[in-house]
């Protein structure tokens, strides 16, 4: 299939339509429901058979590799399929990377009020979002736009800023161990991991790629035996990975109220409810306003979505992370996503 460059690969919002689930999906699950309600009895917090056959069916109809772990806060009860596999987190390291930055707020460490005044190699022009053309170097820019720019719009280059005031990578990652979660992985910044995908294997801040650098390196002409070569070396790479077990912990620490303080809590769900990207994913198939706070992430084949889904009359929330690996077109990976996201949403909405 043509592939598109990264840069817009990591932030497509593909603006279909809101789509209905059609009544028969619901019927059968609820009908399926009724024998699987006595297993949860006797299996507490054991995924829901009627839910995990509708998401199996999904699987197995969708060529590719599909990655989810659905979790009600509220009664405890999950499905899953391929849990503890690792994917590409792709831009959904905007997740972690914002709960290290928003740490380093609650430690004292930093003020979202300060400005951040622009370096000559912040801003990669190729590399998409807002930031590289409404901005330029010397311009100044608060940590709490940072973080909104790259939660909502996904952008890259404020992603890139906000891992460096924090550290780099590896303080990143070593946040997600101090927090105990396991399966999440933190290892580059974007314009690295993004110069890898691109060829240029040898990337690293050591051997850093300058934005004008960048720019050529995105430009090449690639064979397409060479992206299949690309994208394999890119599925198989360990860094800046996810399970989606792992990122659901995360993502449960964080609304619990574990992983930050009540005020950086707030923030950073405000932020995430606010996403503008991937409105055909999670909630691509859900009722008009359902709040979903969540990160989309894509690169090449890997396309995710992960989050958190609000269901009415107070019936709490469902933490939901899909991370997908498939050659298929934009719409169908979105497609299957949408789908397991409805089957999710009205299991947990409807079955007791």
């Amino acid at each position: 299939m043509p592939v598109a460059t990264p840069p817009t690969l990591l932030r497509r919002a593909i603006a279909l339509p809101a789509l209905l689930m059609p009544m028969l999906m619901l019927i059968v699950l609820l009908t399926l429901a009724r024998p699987a309600a006595a297993a949860a009895t006797t299996h507490a917090g054991q995924a829901p058979s009627a839910l995990q056959l509708e998401l199996d069916r999904f699987a197995a109809k969708f060529d590719g590799t599909v990655g989810l772990y659905a979790l009600d806060l509220r009664t405890g009860r999950s499905a899953v399929l391929n849990p503890a596999d690792a994917f590409p987190m792709a831009s959904t390291v905007k997740i972690p990377v914002a709960v290290h930055i928003l740490s380093l707020v609650d430690e004292g460490r930093l003020d979202l009020h300060r400005q951040v005044q622009l370096q000559e190699g912040d801003l990669y022009p190729s590399m998409g979002g807002p930031m590289d053309t409404h901005l330029t170097p010397g311009s100044a820019i608060t940590i709490r736009d940072l973080l909104h720019m790259m939660l909502t719009v996904s952008d890259n280059n404020a992603t890139d800023i906000l891992i460096r005031l924090g550290g780099g990578a590896a303080a990143v990652n070593q946040r997600m161990q101090t927090l105990g979660v396991q399966g999440v992985r933190v290892d580059r910044y974007i314009w690295e991991m993004l110069s890898h995908y691109l060829g240029r294997l040898d990337a690293s801040p050591t051997h850093p790629v300058t934005p004008a650098a960048y720019a050529q390196l995105d430009a090449e002409h690639r064979s397409a035996e060479e992206r299949t070569r690309l994208t394999r070396l890119y599925h198989q790479d360990p860094r800046d990975t996810s399970t989606p077990q792992g990122m659901a912990a995360l993502l449960k620490l964080i609304w619990q109220g574990k992983a930050l303080t009540p005020a950086s809590t707030e923030v950073l769900k405000a932020i995430l409810l606010d996403c503008r990207t991937g409105q055909a994913r999670l909630k691509g198939m859900l009722p008009d306003g359902t709040p979903v706070a969540h990160k989309t992430g894509t690169v090449g084949e890997v396309i995710n979505d992960v989050g958190v889904m609000t269901l009415p009359d107070g019936r709490g929330d469902i933490i939901i992370t899909v991370f997908l690996k498939s050659g298929e077109s934009d719409q169908a990976r979105d497609r299957v996503i949408a789908q397991m996201a409805r089957s999710v949403y009205d299991y947990f909405r409807f079955v007791p």
